[in-house]
């Protein structure tokens, strides 16, 4: 009799492989975990939308196919089954906030939903879905519960956007009728899903390839994990352990990005390219126009090796660098969003980073923290290449010259911080020297020939250096003030009548000069 009980329970808690209708994938005593290797929570109205249309547009009784879902069986917690959600964490997660909504409405219906939320929210006192760590809290307490101060607990993009799917879920759900949402649970419960239920990271990574299909398109960081995943698969003697090494620092790559995006606003794009310019291109031969395509590079680079045998050990050496160093990368800038250096602030400022993002990796890789005043005099002297090179003397910033130069000293960088300092020196008086420099500011066309914002960015630095030269009791302009600030001309820029002026010679001198300029 006891076999035939631990029989039934284990019979319960498995997932077989096959179509099923959702009721019978959510099982009571299985909790649904998204592993730390995955992404956050990513769709946006746009997905939401889809889901929702999805829905309304399916005729009861017919089947409605809601995807596939890749899992992989892990350790019980008592009587419970944790199951690892390798592909369609988005789609459970959005069905889960969904489910939980639908049913709230229902219950002011006066319909029984103490099952239903059993089966798809919370059985006994574990919810049915853990999300990852760090928004793990938050998606219990406001989003799977109600909380007033939601708004003020959010501490991650992956939150916020978890938040908003619920605000669009209620504002869709409430002024239904209970026939109508009557007819949503139906289609729900009996939505057909695809699953596969696997044991190792190695049959997970297989599938993974073979079969992904999401409501979301893959995003960059999550191609080049699963092609890196799929040929240390094929190369490694012992793929498992890569596997869990791959999906360990992919994690920490999520988690900074999600970091990252607090305070920069960046893609995953942005950072992978830098990354293979910063480390993996070969400058010296590559047009700077293919590193558009460094994704495909780095397959190619690895496609190479596991095309032969002879080479999986290289193959997988080389897989294992490469998500080293990209780990490094994402924490990099992480670190570099984070920091308040001043010269940092004033290169966003002027709005011409992407080109010093090679050498602030580079530096930062070095310097952040044995030589930081080194890091803070070349994030200083890129302040100045921004203003003086591409916003005084106008080089264009896709200059390839320049470019090659900037990335040619990232790549070379191995801390030597005063031969780069000295190479930036070079290329600032290569490309506009002091006495260019001072030149164009005298210009009586200045104001003409320059952007607004580097205009701008001039005189806060002027009014700044005046402040602490002549009242060191007046308080600096901070950058969080700065969009706040005009430039004013105490006389008329095209005045109409010559006769106020002592004379056109007057006019034609100072007319447009700094010193009838105030920054406010």
């Amino acid at each position: 009799m006891l076999i035939c009980s631990t029989y039934k329970i284990y019979k319960e808690l498995s997932v077989e492989n096959g179509q099923k209708a959702i009721s019978d994938l959510f099982e009571p005593r299985r909790i649904f975990n998204i592993p730390k290797y995955q992404r956050a929570y990513a769709w946006e109205e746009k997905q939401l939308l889809d889901f929702i249309s999805d829905l309304d547009n399916q005729t009861l009784g017919k089947d409605y196919f809601f995807g596939t879902i890749l899992l992989q069986i892990c350790d019980n917690e008592g009587y419970f089954k944790i199951i690892d959600i390798v592909d369609g964490q988005q789609r459970l997660t959005t069905l889960t906030i969904f489910i939980r909504l639908l049913l709230e409405q229902l219950a002011l219906f006066g319909d029984d939903i103490s099952i239903l939320r059993e089966t798809y929210v919370q059985y006994r006192n574990e919810y049915k879905l853990r999300v990852l760590e760090y928004d793990q809290e938050f998606f219990h307490k406001c989003i799977l519960e109600d909380c007033e101060q939601a708004e003020s607990l959010i501490k991650t993009p992956s939150q916020r956007r978890l938040l908003e799917a619920k605000k669009f879920f209620i504002k869709d759900l409430e002024p239904r009728s209970i026939e109508n949402l009557r007819e949503l649970r139906e289609k729900i419960e009996n939505a057909k899903v695809l699953t596969y239920a696997v044991v190792n990271n190695a049959e997970a990574t297989l599938i993974f390839e073979t079969t992904n299909d999401r409501g979301k398109p893959l995003t960059a960081l999550e191609k080049i994990k699963s092609f890196l995943m799929y040929k240390v698969y094929i190369a490694a003697d012992d793929p498992e352990n890569h596997l869990k090494q791959i999906q360990e620092r992919f994690g920490n790559i999520y988690r900074d990005f999600e970091e990252t995006l607090l305070h920069l606003n960046t893609d995953e794009e942005f950072i992978l390219r830098n990354h293979y310019i910063t480390f993996e291109a070969d400058i010296k031969r590559d047009s700077i126009h293919d590193y558009g395509s460094h994704l495909w590079l780095i397959k190619e680079k690895i496609n190479s090796l596991t095309g032969n045998s002879a080479t999986f050990a290289k193959a997988t050496n080389f897989i294992d660098n490469y998500s080293g160093s990209l780990k490094q990368t994402f924490s990099i800038f992480k670190t570099i969003a984070q920091d308040q250096d001043k010269n940092l602030k004033n290169l966003y400022r002027l709005g011409r980073t992407a080109n010093f993002f090679p050498i602030l990796i580079a530096s930062m890789k070095y310097g952040f923290e044995s030589n930081y005043i080194d890091f803070c005099r070349v994030t200083k002297l890129l302040e100045v290449i921004s203003f003086r090179v591409y916003g005084i003397r106008k080089r264009k910033l896709k200059n390839s010259a320049i470019l090659k130069r900037l990335y040619e000293l990232a790549q070379s960088f191995q801390g030597d911080f005063d031969n780069l300092i000295v190479s930036l020196k070079d290329i600032i008086g290569e490309y506009c020297s002091d006495h260019e420099f001072r030149n164009r500011l005298a210009s009586s066309d200045l104001y003409e020939n320059i952007s607004t914002k580097d205009l701008n960015y001039l005189f806060l630095q002027y009014d700044n250096y005046v402040r602490q030269i002549e009242y060191p009791e007046k308080e600096v302009i901070e950058f969080s003030q700065y969009k706040g600030l005009s430039i004013e001309h105490i006389i008329p820029q095209t005045p109409r009548r010559d006769y106020v002026w002592a004379g056109k010679s007057y006019l034609s001198d100072y007319v447009n000069s700094i010193g009838l300029v105030f920054d406010f």
